[in-house]
């Protein structure tokens, strides 16, 4: 997310997606809103993972499903998002289809999205 440079968790939520078979696009850290979008518009992606270690970031997850709804790819992909403060309630609040509060969690999550 914007301004959180934080990326162990993500990583590793990554690596475990990858392990089970999922291909992934690891943007890095202090990635702006614009760059989710690009870059699932690109890949045409199925699932666009958010992932904030800091509550001052972890409002960037809404302006991202926000982002894209407005490029018209919501109805296309599913939104998943984890981090320490997020809560399975402000997945709901915010629109994501997914939260897990771990890697393993976020594999079944990813998987239950996918219809696998």
């Amino acid at each position: 997310m914007k301004g959180d440079i934080h990326e162990i968790g993500k990583t590793l939520v990554g690596t475990m997606l990858m392990a089970n078979g999922f291909q992934v696009f690891d943007l890095g850290t202090d990635v702006p809103t614009p760059k989710f979008v690009e870059k699932a518009r690109e890949v045409n992606a199925d699932i666009v993972g958010l992932s904030a270690l800091l509550t001052t970031t972890m409002t960037a997850q809404r302006d991202v499903i926000e982002a894209l709804d407005d490029a018209g790819l919501k109805s296309k992909v599913k939104v998943m998002v984890g981090g320490a403060p997020v809560t399975r309630s402000w997945a709901t609040e915010i629109g994501a289809e997914g939260y897990s509060e771990d890697a393993i969690g976020a594999v079944a999550v990813a998987k239950q999205l996918m219809g696998l």
